[in-house]
């Protein structure tokens, strides 16, 4: 027989019993959507939390602080499995100092290391006015390290004088003395998009800064301790040498300094207003935030453990991204077991619906056998049977899943609720919740096909051995 009779033959014989193939398919499209389904939203998931991550941090990166050092955004979820006896009998440190950052470095998978000075100012250029201008401190080294992913200008450089780079959205902090204007202003009443900010930095060959928080208001500000006749600070000038795209918001919200540049030009301040930010006492020395970069994921866990050794806080974003992947992974486990109990039950089905088409055709498999079958070819005909019962299962489960999964992105698209349960994070206009690429799509296939033949391998034997002579004398 050639391999053309063999087809027509099998799927004319799923054809004669039609309910019976179709109750046995019906179980194997079951489990088929239950794991591609848990499967697709798993990578749903994991896409959005990655997408939120590249949004709101970066994961090359381990923030180390004191205990004090971490309100100015740095302290983020600690994950708490990894507290330990170790961790608890180190003493902390007040201060992160130049002895700490040397020690940091020797860290193994640490390139680069960075003190953070971090602190807010004012700006002026020409009618535009920018208030409470969020600047970070970090060395050239660093900064490059950083990608910072400079959309205009460049980054900074060894001989720039009072230089800074912005980030993406710091020139939104700036509005017109007449026109207005402002962070407030920034997305389109209509249709949600962000606007382009009417500051451009990088069209200025300079501009004046001030720590002073009373720079470049109509009114003097009376509070931190400045008093009415509080005498005004000189301005410094300054220039925006680069302009940051990255639209992570850890780095679009500041514009960057060289960390010993923006700590002298403090300090300066500092003593000329008698540290009254300070309330007249000069801080101690020493930083209370630093940064590592750390490329290899796989170093970041060592590298934590550290750093906390050292008497310092530490958190990096893999560790949240840990604990939503074992939260997402537990959750596929579960169903995807249930879909594996329903594809087990399947392929017992598909066994016996087998077993019973051999006892339902003996005769027909006797004739074979005297017109000149070949063994070979009964027991190809069985297998492509059982088969095409599984791939059959696979294509309607896959098609079903297909179909449930774009209903799912539906009525998560928009619902505001239903995307907080699920971590989903979205500018897009377009919530993407369940995922089903095409691997998944061809996987789920040769799996149910291959099920099919393993269920069908005992029968199509049977069937294989059944002597002809009995065969043909049954009723």
């Amino acid at each position: 027989m050639n391999s053309l009779d063999l087809i027509r033959m099998g799927l004319k014989n799923l054809l004669r019993r039609k309910m019976r193939s179709l109750l046995t398919t019906l179980g194997i499209v079951i489990g088929t959507i239950s794991i591609v389904v848990m499967v697709s939203l798993g990578l749903g998931m994991k896409q959005n939390v990655n997408e939120r991550m590249n949004k709101w941090g970066n994961m090359k990166i381990v923030k180390v602080y004191t205990e004090n050092g971490g309100r100015h955004g740095m302290r983020i979820m600690r994950d708490s499995s990894s507290d330990n006896n170790e961790d608890t009998n180190v003493q902390k440190k007040a201060k992160i100092e130049n002895d700490d950052i040397t020690l940091m470095k020797q860290i193994a998978g640490v390139e680069a290391v960075s003190p953070v000075y971090q602190t807010n100012l004012n700006m002026v250029a020409k009618k535009f006015v920018g208030q409470y201008i969020q600047v970070k401190g970090l060395t050239l080294e660093f900064m490059e390290k950083y990608d910072l992913d400079i959309e205009t200008g460049r980054l900074l450089a060894e001989d720039d004088k009072n230089a800074l780079v912005f980030g993406q959205r710091v020139a939104y902090n700036f509005s017109d003395n007449q026109e207005g204007g402002g962070w407030w202003d920034m997305y389109d009443e209509e249709t949600g998009e962000l606007k382009p900010a009417k500051f451009k930095p990088m069209e200025y060959t300079s501009m004046k800064m001030s720590f002073d928080w009373s720079f470049g208001r109509k009114q003097q500000y009376r509070g931190r301790g400045v008093e009415e006749n509080t005498r005004p600070v000189r301005p410094i000038t300054v220039k925006v040498v680069g302009v940051s795209a990255s639209e992570n918001y850890e780095k679009a919200e500041y514009a960057y300094m060289e960390l010993n540049t923006l700590m002298k030009l403090r300090d300066k301040y500092d003593k000329m207003t008698g540290y009254k930010d300070y309330g007249g006492k000069k801080p101690k020395k020493g930083f209370d935030q630093a940064m590592l970069y750390v490329p290899n994921r796989k170093h970041v866990d060592n590298v934590l453990k550290e750093v906390r050794k050292l008497g310092f806080e530490a958190s990096s974003d893999t560790e949240f991204i840990k604990e939503t992947e074992s939260m997402n992974n537990m959750v596929q486990m579960i169903f995807g077991g249930i879909g594996g109990v329903a594809l087990l039950v399947a392929a017992i089905g598909i066994t016996n619906t087998m077993v019973m088409a051999i006892y339902e055709r003996r005769k027909e498999i006797g004739v074979m056998k005297v017109i000149g079958a070949s063994l070979k070819d009964i027991k190809k005909l069985f297998l492509f049977e059982s088969a095409s019962i599984g791939l059959f299962g696979g294509v309607f489960g896959v098609g079903l899943s297909v179909g449930l999964s774009v209903i799912i992105n539906k009525i998560v698209d928009g619902n505001q609720s239903l995307s907080r349960m699920f971590q989903i994070y979205s500018d897009e206009a377009d919530v993407t919740l369940s995922i089903i690429p095409s691997w998944l799509i061809l996987l789920s296939l040769v799996f149910t096909t291959i099920i099919g033949l393993v269920s069908g391998y005992l029968p199509a034997r049977k069937a294989m051995k059944l002597s002809a002579l009995e065969a043909i004398k049954t009723d």
